[in-house]
């Protein structure tokens, strides 16, 4: 290695080559990498849809979702099997294990496939299945196209069609590749004819969809080929609109006239009867979601969609705009980091200027950027993209990543105060301290790799921390090996002659530099003199009671740990730009009910609006919103959807930027829900401020039962909920179950067996007459139009036209529906979920962290009720999700992990130190960084987060990395021949500074975190936290208790030494 740095030190051009190559390359990278919010993780699951047009949930389940479930139940590399069956769709969703590769992915969509595709008995009116890989996307913004106050048939066509052709050009952008129109009902063309016709002419709705679906027809006849060209031969009578369908003939009289679709029938070429309202700001509005895509810059769609919006000309009466927009939050967020980046590296650089040398400080520094670079560009090779996640990374390591720095700069400086020249005290200082050093970062780079073998939802969010992490520590250690000794080696060069002459107008600040230097290096010593060494001593006179000490902290820690004083949530609500609020009214409710109670949101948000003006809780004239947009007929919820229909609403509501309100966005939802009031009837309501986190519910399980325990399922589901909102701070219960339509069930009487009617024929005439019969589908452009025949709605919509409806027997005979069965009354769910091949439901909770805990309301739960509810119902399975089962998978494996690393770290300083006892020693250290850490977070009054966790694991990294410097000293100088304690003594004394500029440098980096007063910080403060205070008590641990073990071990150890007197073994 020696060799390497000598090679280094005398090729320095060489060196700022290099240097200069990364840095341009880790700038050029920067400027590449994709911005988004949270890292973009594809989802292993495999999803088999199957649309049943006019089903039940039950026969949904029972025709489509169980039979796919038994046959896909044993393909290997499942881990788990959920279904949803709703009205006239099953869907079933297999998720696949973690350690399955892609290509495994693709073998297992081949298996899924063979086996649907083998399925026998899926019913005959169902649809093909589709089969497919879940891709997930992400809301960007929605691009809101406003109308005329017109809800005619035109003017809503009108509407979707200027909203369609907005989406065309949208789609056109280079930036965008998702862009959907919203809430528009499905267009259809019905053939409405009366039984009583039917019945004049002698035909059922079935020989109607025959007789239209033969005519209108378009067939190829094959070619005519002649001497000079060949001629394409078309049988066509294919026609597309109502009015031309109409023509279509549908049998000859006696007399000859030929009966047309129009003279039995009437013709409705109109959009579906599902229930579509959709209004922006007030008026008639559709809106546009554009999305994201793993290969989209969020940011590079909003600037693309912003231009579009300001120069797109509208038609009169049209307008344009943009809402909904998570964009802003991605951009807030990523611009506060940077520029608590840009504070911190500022402040790293002013602590190595106060502490060394200007010039050292100033070639250590320059670590930072090349590190960073050098990372850049590994992450964009890597296919990872600039988020929360890794730009948190390199705040992280801003201070971390000079410490290697420093050491080798401040032993260089030593051995030049030896008399050596300076590129002889470049090589020698650097190689002295090199194995420790090496062994530091290294120590540092496996601290973090638990993280990359996470398991869970939260793994997926996390991989790149510690890619950036070992990345930047990677470039820190190879520029802190050979480019700092090749600049410390040279006071006089043509490089260090040009950067000088550029810095040359900073000569004043650089002489105020030097005096500030001087006074700050003056105090340090006084500090070292007057406090360390005396306490240093005291503690090798006393290193029983040092001990004591230290193990009481450790026990004080560990009762405030478990009293619960600083509760744990996964990660703290941040202000966003919207808040969404949905609600669901029981299955069948009609549109008017919706309608009002959306309004009813809309009424209250409005006087929440003007109460935030009067009480100048903003300074803007019109109040806290910028846009609103009220549906019915679909739901955009922030923990997941609802099925759509008209029992179905929501509500959106942009907000002004965070800095010109002073209200959360968590207090605007929570006011708004108190003026809301109540909703009679309603079966779902949840309230939420921007887009959903990582962290799942705050508290989430499911109950699973046979079906034929379905009554104990609802029992259990009842008592739960009744529990849970006892529990202060629980609110927006939300239980999965939720009552469907009304139906009239249908069963068969035995004289219609005799006479051999089957319950099918039964089924399939009451489904064509109410339903329709299906036709066709017809293609008009982009969008598909079915074509069906059934009755009048006045005679569809009452159970009194029941009687008339008539079965045709094997004799030709026709008999009324009412003789042939017995029609009863019921009631079934709206959506029925699978999971395992059993039925489940879901509860789902938000928690107030203000008043009560999500994680300690979950554990009571369990304990003293949930306990109660598997003795009374033995026959029901648990499954425990929410944030607490989140929080398990992912930490039970980062724990196992943990363990793992501090072997490989043992292992490491047992190679470096050669000992068995000094690399314990090194590892005892670790717990009194969390010490400090939840001693940060009291005075601080913060929850501990999932970003705390992470300040602990770069804290431990850098506690390790003191001490190994510090033990390492300490054995160089005893070996030499020194008496133990003066050889501590030597030791405390040089690496007192060094230790300490490490831990300075690495505070300084996370204090433009812990001073931000923005509320978009929230989520990074408790990482700040953490390392800072947990590096301060560390710090001081270090100093004192590493020579103060290391004593005590090495009194015990050798013999030869003898205990103070007064002092015992």
């Amino acid at each position: 290695m020696k060799g390497i740095v000598k090679w280094c030190v005398n090729n320095s051009p060489a060196m700022n080559i290099c240097m200069l190559a990364i840095l341009a390359l880790g700038a050029w990278s920067l400027t590449q990498l994709r911005r988004e919010f949270f890292p973009y993780t594809a989802l292993d699951e495999i999803e088999v849809e199957v649309e049943y047009r006019g089903a039940s949930p039950e026969e949904v389940e029972e025709g489509i979702c169980q039979r796919i479930e038994e046959a896909v139940r044993s393909v290997e590399g499942v881990r788990r099997i959920t279904s949803r069956a709703r009205e006239g769709n099953g869907l079933v969703t297999l998720e696949l294990q973690a350690a399955v590769s892609e290509a495994d992915v693709q073998m297992i969509l081949g298996e899924i496939r063979s086996r649907v595709d083998q399925i026998p008995s899926l019913p005959a009116l169902a649809e093909e299945p589709q089969i497919r890989r879940r891709e997930p996307r992400t809301t960007a913004l929605n691009v809101g196209v406003l109308g005329p106050d017109d809800e005619t048939i035109d003017g809503r066509l009108a509407l979707r069609d200027v909203a369609e052709t907005v989406r065309d050009e949208l789609l056109l952008l280079d930036s965008i590749s998702q862009a959907e129109v919203l809430g528009v009902p499905r267009y259809q063309i019905d053939i409405e004819i009366s039984e009583h016709t039917l019945r004049q002419h002698n035909l059922t709705l079935q020989q109607v969809a025959d007789i239209v679906r033969r005519e209108n027809v378009e067939i190829p006849s094959g070619t005519l080929k002649t001497e000079s060209q060949e001629i394409l031969l078309r049988g066509s009578n294919r026609q597309n609109l109502g009015e031309e369908i109409a023509h279509v003939p549908l049998l000859t009289q006696p007399n000859g006239v030929v009966l047309t679709v129009a003279d039995l029938a009437t013709i409705h070429d109109a959009f579906t009867d599902d229930s579509a309202i959709s209004r922006i700001n007030g008026r008639p509005g559709l809106p546009i979601d554009v999305s994201t895509t793993q290969t989209e810059d969020i940011l590079a769609v909003q600037k693309d969609v912003y231009e579009y919006v300001r120069n797109r000309e509208m038609p009169d009466g049209y307008e344009l705009i943009f809402f909904r927009d998570r964009t802003d939050d991605v951009e807030a967020r990523l611009a506060l980091l940077s520029k608590n980046g840009w504070q911190g590296l500022i402040l790293v650089f002013l602590m190595l200027a106060l502490f060394l040398e200007l010039r050292l400080a100033m070639w250590v520094a320059l670590g930072i950027p090349i590190s960073i670079g050098g990372a850049c560009f590994v992450m964009l090779y890597t296919g990872q993209t600039l988020n929360m996640v890794s730009m948190f990374a390199f705040l992280m390591t801003l201070g971390i990543v000079v410490d290697d720095a420093i050491v080798i700069g401040e032993n260089v400086y030593v051995h030049r105060k030896m008399g050596k020249t300076t590129m002889q005290a470049a090589i020698d200082g650097t190689v002295e301290v090199m194995p420790s050093v090496v062994t530091s970062v290294l120590t540092t780079m496996i601290a973090f790799l638990p993280m990359l073998f996470m398991t869970g939802t939260l793994a997926r969010f996390t991989t790149v921390l510690p890619m950036a992490v070992i990345a930047i520590l990677m470039f820190s250690l190879a520029e802190a090996l050979t480019i700092l000794p090749s600049h410390l080696a040279h006071d006089k060069s043509f490089f260090t002659s040009s950067l000088a002459w550029l810095l040359n107008p900073l000569k004043p600040l650089s002489w105020l530099l030097g005096i500030a230097n001087r006074a700050c290096c003056g105090a340090l010593d006084w500090v070292q003199r007057t406090f360390y060494m005396p306490l240093l001593k005291w503690s090798l006179k006393y290193p029983v009671m040092v001990l004591s000490i230290a193990a009481s902290l450790l026990i004080v820690t560990v009762g405030v740990v478990r009293s619960g004083i600083v509760p744990y949530i996964i990660l703290p609500r941040l202000d966003s730009t919207f808040c969404t609020v949905v609600m669901a009214f029981p299955d069948g409710t009609p549109e008017s009910v919706t309608d009002a109670a959306t309004k009813q949101l809309e009424d209250a948000f409005n006087r929440l609006n003007q109460q935030c003006i009067d009480e100048k809780l903003t300074d803007n004239p019109k109040g806290i919103a910028t846009h609103t947009h009220r549906a019915v007929g679909y739901g955009a919820s922030t923990y997941g959807a609802v099925s759509s229909g008209s029992h179905v609403g929501s509500m959106t509501v942009s907000l002004i930027d965070t800095g010109d309100r002073r209200i959360t966005s968590q207090e605007i939802v929570a006011r708004w829900r108190k003026e809301a009031g109540r909703f009679e009837g309603v079966d779902y309501l949840s309230f939420g401020a921007g887009p959903r986190s990582i962290a799942a519910a705050p508290i989430e399980f499911s109950l699973l039962a046979r079906n034929e325990d379905t009554d104990q399922l609802e029992e259990a589901i009842n008592k739960c909920v009744a529990r849970l909102e006892q529990y202060p701070g629980v609110f927006d219960i939300s239980a999965g179950g939720r009552p469907g339509k009304w139906e009239y069930r249908l069963k068969i009487k035995d004289e219609a067996r005799t006479m051999g009617i089957s319950l099918a024929e039964l089924s399939s005439t009451v489904r064509a007459s109410y339903y329709g019969e299906e036709v066709m589908r017809l293609q008009r452009g982009r969008h598909e139009v079915e074509l069906r025949v059934r009755y009048p709605r006045e005679e569809r919509t009452s159970f009194a036209s029941f009687d008339e409806l008539r079965v045709r027997g094997d004799d030709g005979a026709e008999r009324p529906l009412t003789e042939l069965a017995q029609v009863d009354l019921g009631r079934s769910f709206s959506t029925i979920n699978r999971l395992d091949q059993m039925r489940s439901i879901t509860i789902s909770t938000d928690v107030d962290e203000d008043v009560g805990n999500a994680f300690e309301i979950t554990s009571d739960f369990k304990a003293n009720f949930m306990t109660e509810i598997q003795q009374e119902y033995p026959r029901l399975r648990v499954l425990w999700e929410g944030q607490q089962e989140q929080t398990n998978e992912s930490m039970n494996s980062m724990y196992y992990g943990f363990i793992a690393v501090i072997g490989a770290m043992f292992l490491l300083l047992t190679i470096e130190f050669k000992s068995y006892v000094q690399p314990l020693l090194i590892l005892a250290i670790i717990p009194f960084g969390a010490v400090g850490a939840i001693g940060g977070h009291i005075i601080q009054g913060l929850p501990f987060t999932l970003f705390s966790i992470y300040g602990l694991v770069a804290l431990s990294g850098v506690v390790v990395n003191d001490s190994i410097v510090l033990i390492d000293f300490i054995n160089s100088r005893y070996r030499s021949g020194l008496p133990l304690k003066d050889a501590i003594l030597e030791a405390g004394e040089r690496r007192f500074r060094p230790v300490v500029l490490t831990s300075i440098t690495t505070i300084g980096g996370m204090l433009p975190i812990l001073m931000e007063t923005n509320r978009q910080a929230l989520v990074l403060i408790p990482m700040a936290t953490s390392l800072a205070f947990g590096l301060m008590l560390a710090t001081a641990i270090v100093l004192v208790l590493a020579p103060t073990l290391y004593y005590v071990t090495t009194v015990f150890s050798d013999r030869s030494v003898e205990l103070p007197v007064g002092e015992s073994a």
